[in-house]
């Protein structure tokens, strides 16, 4: 198996890198509880921006830093991301961005925040939704993504549904791009505990018969090798406004996790995918060489699943 073709998305866009550009239009406020917002950058392009000290919790900047770069680098299609500038000016210029909190607003600090490239148009029929229909999964021509960006969160532990994107393409067909990483790696408190299947997307439709012994044992490899020499590089030039956990319990969690990576999708497979019962007995498949028994794909007309998906 090789790796996700994601090829139309990124053609236009460079790697992500640490280079840092600046706001200088404002366009909306995003919905979400970081309060992140829509900003035209001085290289032309429009990034969703999360800010420093945001009400979603001390370290989703870092999050959002480390789960772009290291999904990208492991083949998985995720947003660019960049460093973006706020300035005194624009922040003062701009009170609509400030925070809404309970007890009131609070100004954001100026500084270098976290952007995520937007990817299609900010508006018009090009613009991408974040919702999918079953009847329409099929249409999404990387949907194999969706198994390795799961195996990928059960390793990260990440404590928030699975965000992505859709984007029709220049056949009309729909592609996926995943985002919001900010609950990746323990969540925004760095507080790793189980939580099986709370990473899946609300859609279990997209996850139809990706389940494959081969594909998960791929993953887990691809995972298990490339992992440990890409994680240094990316903590690396962490900014520390963008955290405020310890570093090294993070790696040591991490790595930790790494080592029991086929134990946690056994553990994830066995608490998510079991309770539906509805596909008959050919359908489940055996994940032996990971320990991995009795694998079923969520069915999406199962009362159990639909529940989790509305809540």
């Amino acid at each position: 198996m090789g790796l996700v073709e994601f090829c139309s998305f990124e053609d236009s866009l460079h790697p992500c890198s640490n280079a840092i550009l600046s706001a200088n239009k404002y366009i909306r406020k995003m919905k979400g509880g970081s309060q992140s917002i829509l900003v035209r950058a001085n290289d032309g392009r429009h990034y969703v921006v999360k800010l420093m000290d945001n009400p979603g919790g001390p370290n989703v900047l870092a999050n959002e830093y480390m789960g772009s770069l290291l999904a990208k680098a492991l083949g998985l299609p995720v947003a660019e991301g960049k460093g973006i500038c706020l300035s005194d000016s624009f922040i003062d210029g701009h009170p609509d961005l400030w925070f809404e909190l309970p007890s009131g607003v609070r100004r954001p600090n100026q500084g270098m925040h976290f952007g995520s490239l937007f990817v299609g148009q900010t508006s018009g029929a090009d613009r991408p939704t974040e919702y999918i229909s079953p009847s329409r999964v099929n249409m999404i021509t990387n949907r194999e993504a969706f198994l390795g960006m799961y195996l990928l969160d059960v390793w990260a532990n990440h404590q928030d549904n699975r965000q992505a994107i859709f984007r029709r393409n220049s056949t009309n067909e729909l592609e996926v791009c995943f985002i919001d990483h900010g609950h990746m790696f323990g969540g925004p408190e760095w507080n790793f505990q189980g939580n099986p299947g709370s990473a899946l997307h609300l859609e279990l439709a997209v996850y139809t018969d990706l389940w494959h012994d081969e594909q998960v044992a791929f993953w887990i490899s691809r995972f298990q090798t490339m992992i440990p020499e890409l994680l240094p590089s990316v903590v690396a030039p962490l900014a520390s406004e963008w955290y405020s956990g310890n570093l090294s319990e993070l790696l040591s969690s991490l790595t930790d996790r790494l080592l029991r990576l086929p134990e946690l999708v056994q553990a994830g497979v066995e608490r998510t995918w079991r309770p539906s019962q509805q596909k008959s007995t050919d359908e489940s498949l055996r994940l032996s060489d990971f320990g991995i028994h009795d694998l079923r794909t969520p069915d999406t007309r199962s009362a159990f699943h639909r529940g989790r998906a509305t809540a």
